[in-house]
């Protein structure tokens, strides 16, 4: 009868009736009003229905009148709600509804508006704190996320319009609250630009380092943990939204979601020490510009610091601890890692982001003029735009950074041009890469294997490898990079896999492969190639790695905004249903035909995986890729053709090409 009782919808108009605000000198008579800001946008609109999820969890909540919930709702072409939960959110304008013993009744309308805007926010808190006083208060913000430069909150029904992490700066000042928590159940915004944009109105920041999972944080947990210790503080709060998320998807068997959870709490009034810290620090990196020796060796060793699924955001931390190995003096690394571990409270970290601290920076060293002129608007220290000054050579940083700091001399990237050859070996045994020039710049080297279709002449590539041997020459000195391929590739269910490598990191490869199931029309396979053959699990047991795994099915990132899906669905999820393997196509002059052309259907089973099976016996074509200590990627211009017999893999000599 409690359950049932707390379905039911009363529709309230007057937000007098859910609350009223307290006479002045009166302190309120609620511990806590938790502000949820629900843009759905495509998270709710698809059909993973994300939105209306977490509110059938805030549904299985006991509620409490010393705690208030208020969320207002908007930001998407569908709701879901009527058939779950068994009441029905307009999409044609704002919506704020109370939760509690009654259960979801509307407390106030408002005509329809863009949620990326910072006056509807600031208008959402000015209401919720006038009609629901409390003496604590906390900010849920719940939607897309793409880290310090991109910001958070899309709204769909305005052309995904993103809301900068500059405007949600400007609403909180406007909207004259200030939050005991912000939590930002969103991708990507546990960094210092986002700290130093709320540390004025909040005094702690829950977030992610990484993608947070389409299904959200805990709601269910953390609100009732709240609901039965409405005495407990922000700090106290957010770190158990910090561990009842996570054994949320321990519990439910999400293994990809584990693997890559990060979360963390962090104090926003140490927040400017970190800043501090950081700006002496990126003063130290610019000065390694001038010597293009001292500057490679910089960006070698900080090439693998730890990164998210928007690579340009890195652990702040991890970016110090490799900066050592390149002669940034100790003491300005040590004080920015004791800075950060000051201000982050609380962290979790997975087996894939070992070297997360809890705090990233947006980072980006091959950024264009277009999107540093956009990190400007956000960023508020001067060495920071300084140093991207200095390295990135069109582009100026805006004059009240050197009211600041020093303008430093500009890198000279003639030194970094890297030009590449992909030829054979004198003995005609091996593929063999040589460097012209700028193999001072090179980062990784990985090869990419297309086979040709007779009738048409059509290349289809069969992805990347980081699979080579590595040679000294003995007269220079230098690498050599030999082919190791040796007729075998990764395979799932006997069909070679398309795989295309979208980030190398120190202990594995990302790949990213195209696929369609069904009609939820996935982007990408998400692959992982393991470098390490072992590593811990959430308990910190020591467990055994395969070759390859198998992450799950991903969205990809949006065409229009740029931001990264947060559904990575397990392969339980798709069980018996058929996966559309995709390949793209080139010409014999490396140009791109199509990026999209079906292979074979194959079905879902959750215990299939990745193995490496000897290919089809025929030619086959080799070129190298390169990755420079930038992010830029260099192919061979050159296709070499490798033969496969099925037993053995040789070259053909010059005059068999």
């Amino acid at each position: 009868m409690r359950r049932m009782l707390l379905w039911v919808l009363s529709v309230v108009f007057l937000a007098g009736v859910c609350g009223a605000a307290w006479a002045e000198g009166e302190e309120p008579a609620a511990e806590w009003t938790v502000m949820i800001y629900l843009c759905g946008t495509d998270l709710e609109s698809g059909p993973n229905q994300c939105a209306t999820r977490n509110l059938w969890q805030i549904a299985q909540t006991v509620p409490v009148d010393s705690v208030n919930v208020v969320i207002e709702t908007g930001g998407t072409q569908t709701w879901h709600t009527e058939e779950t939960l068994g009441f029905e959110i307009a999409n044609d304008k704002l919506q704020r509804w109370a939760w509690g013993k009654d259960g979801f009744s509307l407390a106030d309308e408002q005509p329809e508006a863009c949620m990326s805007h910072a006056e509807t926010l600031s208008g959402f808190i000015r209401w919720s704190a006038e009609n629901y006083p409390a003496k604590k208060y906390m900010l849920v913000l719940w939607d897309h996320g793409g880290g310090s430069n991109k910001g958070l909150i899309c709204d769909e029904k305005y052309d995904m319009t993103i809301m900068p992490v500059f405007s949600l700066e400007r609403a909180l000042k406007e909207g004259g609250t200030h939050f005991d928590l912000i939590l930002t159940d969103t991708c990507l915004m546990a960094s210092l630009e986002m700290g130093q944009a709320v540390a004025p109105y909040a005094d702690y920041l829950a977030a992610s380092e990484e993608v947070m999972a389409g299904y959200g944080t805990s709601y269910d947990k953390w609100l009732q943990y709240l609901y039965d210790r409405p005495d407990c503080t922000g700090k106290q709060l957010g770190k158990q939204v910090c561990d009842l998320t996570q054994q949320f998807y321990v519990e439910s068997g999400d293994s990809s979601t584990v693997s890559y959870f990060t979360m963390s709490v962090i104090d926003l009034s140490r927040i400017g020490a970190v800043a501090e810290a950081t700006e002496a620090f990126m003063r130290e990196t610019a000065l390694l510009a001038q010597d293009p020796e001292a500057f490679y060796n910089y960006a070698k060793a900080t090439y693998y610091v730890d990164t998210y699924m928007s690579t340009e955001m890195c652990d702040l931390f991890d970016l110090t601890r490799r900066a050592e190995q390149a002669g940034i003096p100790t003491g300005v690394t040590h004080a920015v890692q004791d800075a950060v571990e000051e201000a982050v409270v609380y962290f979790l970290r997975s087996s894939n982001h070992s070297y997360s601290h809890g705090l990233s920076i947006w980072y980006k060293l091959n950024a264009d003029d277009k999107t540093l002129d956009h990190f400007a608007r956000t960023c508020k220290n001067a060495e920071q735009l300084a140093f991207f000054d200095a390295v990135n050579l069109s582009w100026d940083a805006p004059e009240w950074v050197y009211e600041k700091a020093e303008r430093h001399p500009a890198l000279n990237r003639t030194d970094y041009v890297i030009e590449l050859e992909n030829d054979l070996s004198a003995d005609g045994k091996t593929a063999l890469l040589t460097f012209k020039s700028g193999d001072m710049a090179v980062a990784s080297v990985s090869y990419e294997l297309m086979y040709e279709e007779e009738e048409s002449g059509i290349c289809y590539t069969l992805g990347e490898s980081g699979d080579l041997d590595v040679e000294t020459d003995e007269e220079t000195g230098k690498n050599l990079f030999c082919s190791n391929f040796d007729g075998r590739w990764p395979t799932l269910a006997g069909v070679p896999l398309s795989m295309s490598m979208v980030d190398d990191m120190e202990s594995c490869a990302i790949f990213n492969v195209d696929v369609n199931v069904g009609e939820d029309d996935f982007d990408y396979l998400r692959v992982v190639q393991n470098f390490e053959k072992s590593g811990t699990d959430e308990n910190g047991e020591t467990v055994e790695k395969p070759d390859y795994e198998l992450q799950g099915f991903w969205d990809g990132f949006d065409e229009h905004t740029g931001l990264p899906g947060r559904n990575i669905r397990s392969l339980s999820e798709y069980k018996g249903r058929n996966m559309t393997l995709f390949k793209q196509a080139y010409s014999k002059e490396l140009k791109k035909v199509s990026a999209h052309i079906a292979v074979t259907d194959i079905p879902v089973t959750e215990d299939m995986a990745i193995t490496k099976e000897p290919l089809p016996a025929g030619q086959y074509l080799y070129r190298f890729v390169v990755r420079d200590v930038f992010g830029n990627r260099v192919a061979g211009n050159k296709l070499l053709p490798v033969n496969w017999d099925g037993e053995k893999v040789w070259y053909p000599a010059e005059e068999e090409k």
